[in-house]
């Protein structure tokens, strides 16, 4: 008999969960907005704190807190069980607030300034990270001259080879990506980008960093960018992680069929590496005895055109010529100064 693993064994012990009927109307309208949508809204993150931290640990929460407002909540009361060994306390207060992120701070002398970051989905748990916290600089430590909107989406760029050959820093992209992305845009407004999160990948190591960006005066029409460091900084080194299970990423990447069919191209469309579209069109066999062109001109016809345009020509030749009498009056005034100048 083969042994079950311990997510099909968690499965398998869960409750089944019965969906009750709203008993009034303001229950009805919760339920509705819990339901899935073929476009979900900006997702919450919630930021807890275990039985034992540092306070540089609750200070890179805050600061994360800060970062994602207003779509984070931060807990102040702490969570006894951890989420590598029991998950349950998570999925019940991501489910509670509505939240398809979170991050858990803890410490001890095993795992010393430990941070976990997750993602929730049909509030369960998908998957989550754990990493070692090192190099921390919090916000309180720099003094930017201006600071952003945070409801504004930040820029995030990528640095390094780690993110599109490591499969462990692959997820890990995409983890940030969710996690700092906003409501879709068609289009994108300059002056609205104020910050970027800068991810860089230096082999098992991530390096954190958040910036601010400042327009300056270029003397065109392209501005200057500067970028000024706003906090906070810290360095994440990868310890465990928990991926999620084949099944689960299946059902999460699953596409709804109303978006799927406003998608659909038409006939003969396709898209190239670019992302346009590009269209094909297929029009019949066409002769070129039956095309329709212009009668050839009469041989007189031909020769009166050109006639004309040879007297146009030598009209315009003649005007750009001076005359005799304008010659001579100049020629007069000249001997006439020279008279005037001789003692």
């Amino acid at each position: 008999v083969m042994s079950k693993s311990p997510t099909q064994q968690k499965v398998q012990n869960a409750p089944i969960r019965i969906k009750r009927k709203p008993r009034n109307a303001r229950a009805k309208r919760v339920m509705l907005a819990r339901d899935p949508k073929v476009r979900e809204e900006d997702r919450r993150t919630l930021f807890m704190r275990g039985t034992h931290t540092t306070e540089i640990i609750t200070d890179i929460l805050k600061n994360l807190h800060d970062m994602k407002k207003p779509d984070s909540r931060y807990l102040p009361r702490r969570i006894e069980k951890h989420p590598f060994e029991d998950d349950t306390s998570i999925e019940f207060l991501c489910e509670k607030n509505e939240s398809s992120f979170f991050g858990f701070g803890s410490h001890s002398k095993k795992r010393p300034n430990n941070l976990i970051l997750g993602r929730t989905f049909n509030y369960k748990v998908y998957d989550m990270y754990e990493f070692g916290v090192s190099n921390i600089k919090t916000m309180d430590d720099f003094k930017p001259s201006k600071f952003p909107n945070y409801c504004n989406s930040p820029c995030v760029v990528f640095q390094g080879d780690g993110f599109d050959h490591n499969p462990k820093l692959v997820d890990v992209k995409s983890l940030f990506l969710d996690m700092f992305q906003h409501a879709p845009s068609e289009k994108l407004n300059l002056t609205g980008l104020e910050h970027v999160v800068v991810l860089t990948a230096k082999g098992e190591k991530v390096a954190f960093r958040h910036y601010g960006i400042l327009l300056k005066k270029s003397g065109s029409k392209v501005p200057r960018v500067v970028l000024e460091e706003l906090g906070p900084r810290f360095d994440l080194e990868l310890r465990r992680n928990r991926s999620a299970a084949p099944d689960v990423a299946r059902e999460a990447a699953r596409v709804p069929k109303q978006q799927a069919a406003s998608a659909k191209l038409g006939k003969n469309l396709e898209r190239n590496a670019m992302g346009d579209t590009v269209g094909r069109v297929h029009m019949q066999a066409q002769s070129l005895d039956q095309l329709q062109v212009a009668p050839p001109m009469p041989p007189h016809a031909a020769r009166a055109r050109l006639s004309r345009l040879v007297l146009m020509q030598t009209r315009k030749v003649k005007g750009l010529k001076r005359s005799r009498d304008a010659g001579e009056g100049d020629a007069a005034k000249r001997a006439r100064g020279a008279g005037d100048e001789s003692p």
